[in-house]
């Protein structure tokens, strides 16, 4: 039986699993078979909590080398190990396997059904009670897609690939994040109190965030040996983002000083020696104070100051911002390092369409006015 994660739980934590959490609990020898034994093994990911079944998983293990030989994150191979596991045992209670003989128009019809079903559905232990967004169901298709063209390509499944036949669905803005206005942003991050810790930092990663356009995790992962002073600028240099990609940003002179002083604050003068050091740590009063800040505590921040924990929306703001200012679309893709420029293209329009160049033409063609006489 697969084991059930909280992958939410999981890929939040900053440090790799004890290696006691993989070990074979002393119930199950009692169920195999010596040579079945034998045949089981630890995950070669050793932040992987699955355990792993020759041959059986033997098609799943080579796609997941290939996969995470890629990407070089262990964070995608849990979220593809754990997704595929659970299609598998999703199936196999209906009768099915992964790579299943679907020559019978029935079987095949019965078997996509089972995948939508599962795409869109929580596990039973999730603290998640909201639907499946459509960008999560996409996502679980992706997933088992990639596992069918990687088995088509090494001639281990003859059939066509089931999960071509099935439709996306149609993705929001972003899972609701929408851009501030470029004044409204700036008298919020102006709020921020600044002479407490947390104010310092508050305010040094919203600015960041802001300055560099990056997405949270990557900020989320940031190390002081990230850091490098050309003059009077700081540059970030991300070992990981989205894609498994590395970036840079170079900082601004003001921005670059406010993340320099909250340093200096937090870890002394000499605050670049401590290269191991995170850069976002918590001052909450309890067990937690001076660990490193997950990635939903980094959107509570945002919620604190900016309204919202989609932390998205700083990002929004970031872009939209740009071409308000001139910047044209290509440049703007290569701030957000968006892959295809269309995708640039739509994300200006959608964080754009609230908004009516014309509205004070109307307003003054038709008279409109707070005034009452």
């Amino acid at each position: 039986m697969t084991r059930h994660i909280d992958l939410d739980q999981m890929l939040s934590r900053e440090e790799p699993l004890p290696r006691q959490a993989y070990a074979l609990t002393p119930a199950q020898p009692q169920h195999l078979s010596p040579s079945d034994v034998r045949q089981v093994y630890h995950c070669a990911v050793p932040q992987c909590p699955h355990l792993v079944h020759l041959p059986a998983d033997g098609v799943i293990i080579a796609w997941l080398d290939e996969k995470t030989g890629k990407s070089g994150s262990w964070k995608t191979h849990v979220a593809y190990h754990s997704t595929v596991l659970s299609l598998r045992e999703t199936l196999q209670t209906h009768g099915y396997d992964l790579l299943d003989d679907l020559s019978d128009d029935a079987r095949y019809a019965s078997y996509l059904l089972i995948v939508q079903g599962w795409a869109g559905s929580r596990a039973t232990n999730s603290h998640h009670k909201a639907p499946v967004s459509a960008s999560t169901y996409n996502h679980r298709l992706a997933t088992i897609s990639s596992f069918f063209d990687y088995a088509k390509r090494m001639r281990l499944y003859r059939g066509d690939n089931p999960i071509d036949a099935i439709a996306r669905r149609k993705l929001g803005d972003q899972k609701g994040a929408k851009a501030l206005d470029m004044v409204e942003m700036r008298k919020r991050l102006a709020r921020i109190d600044r002479a407490s810790d947390a104010g310092r930092r508050d305010y040094a990663l919203l600015s960041v965030a802001l300055q560099t356009g990056s997405r949270v995790q990557a900020l989320a992962d940031m190390r002081v040996r990230d850091l490098t002073w050309s003059g009077d600028r700081l540059t970030i240099h991300f070992p990981r983002t989205k894609g498994g990609e590395t970036d840079e940003k170079e900082l601004e002179v003001e921005t670059s000083r406010v993340l320099a002083t909250y340093l200096q604050q937090r870890y002394g003068e000499r605050w670049q020696d401590q290269r191991d050091a995170a850069i976002w740590i918590s001052y909450a009063r309890n067990d937690s104070y001076g660990q490193k800040l997950s990635v939903q505590a980094l959107e509570q921040i945002c919620k604190k100051h900016i309204g919202t924990s989609m932390f998205h929306t700083l990002r929004h703001t970031a872009g939209l911002t740009l071409e308000e200012l001139g910047a044209t679309t290509s440049e703007v893709q290569s701030f957000l390092r968006h892959k295809n420029i269309a995708t640039t293209s739509t994300y200006l329009k959608r964080a754009k369409r609230a908004k009516n160049k014309y509205g004070r033409d109307l307003e003054q063609v038709f008279g409109i006015s707070a005034a009452t006489h």
